[in-house]
């Protein structure tokens, strides 16, 4: 029982310690610490989220949710002479597919969306597939509505906010994305 709660408590240790910090101050911040150390590198410099689930968030097709599940992040190829990242978010298991972002296009995984990124972050196009839209290729491609926030790509991790900023009309439909995520870098 002894070992137990010693399992238990290093689990919980793990858990806290790997939580992104915030920036509010906590209960017993009042007594300054004592360090010779420089301060830690600014919360910007490591993955923003790497704790809780893989992707969370909303996804809307002319109204209807979807839960995306997962995201997993493939390299795709370049745009204007840069390198592109596709993180390809999913309802269902992708299983470790190598071609995840162009199985997702034919509904695959369910309803998805296929977001490809630059290293800095920029949002080049987006294809979103749900079962809440009408489409006869089973994708909507969209660019110039998408736009990523807090973009990391360190310490083997990608991470980010994924958003359509509010509603998108596409062809006379609604879609709608916020999503926060953190995955696996290729």
């Amino acid at each position: 029982m002894r070992n137990m709660l010693f399992c238990l408590a290093g689990l919980a240790l793990v858990a806290a310690c790997s939580k992104a910090p915030t920036n509010a101050p906590a209960a017993n911040a009042a007594a300054p610490q004592a360090s010779a150390a420089p301060p830690a590198a600014t919360p910007a410099a490591t993955p923003a989220f790497t704790a809780g689930p893989a992707v969370s968030g909303t996804y809307l097709g002319n109204g209807k949710p979807a839960m995306l599940t997962q995201v997993t992040a493939h390299k795709d190829d370049p745009f204007d002479g840069k390198p592109v990242t596709a993180l390809v978010f999913s309802a269902k298991d992708q299983g470790g597919d190598d071609k995840a972002a162009v199985d997702a296009l034919f509904a695959k995984f369910g309803d998805a969306i296929v977001a490809k990124v630059e290293p800095d972050g920029t949002v080049v196009g987006v294809d979103v597939i749900h079962s809440g839209l009408q489409s006869p290729s089973g994708s909507i491609s969209i660019s110039g509505s998408f736009t990523m926030k807090d973009y990391s790509e360190a310490g083997g991790q990608i991470s980010g906010h994924l958003t359509s900023n509010g509603p998108v009309d596409v062809f006379d439909q609604k879609v709608e994305a916020d999503l926060t995520f953190h995955a696996k870098a290729p």
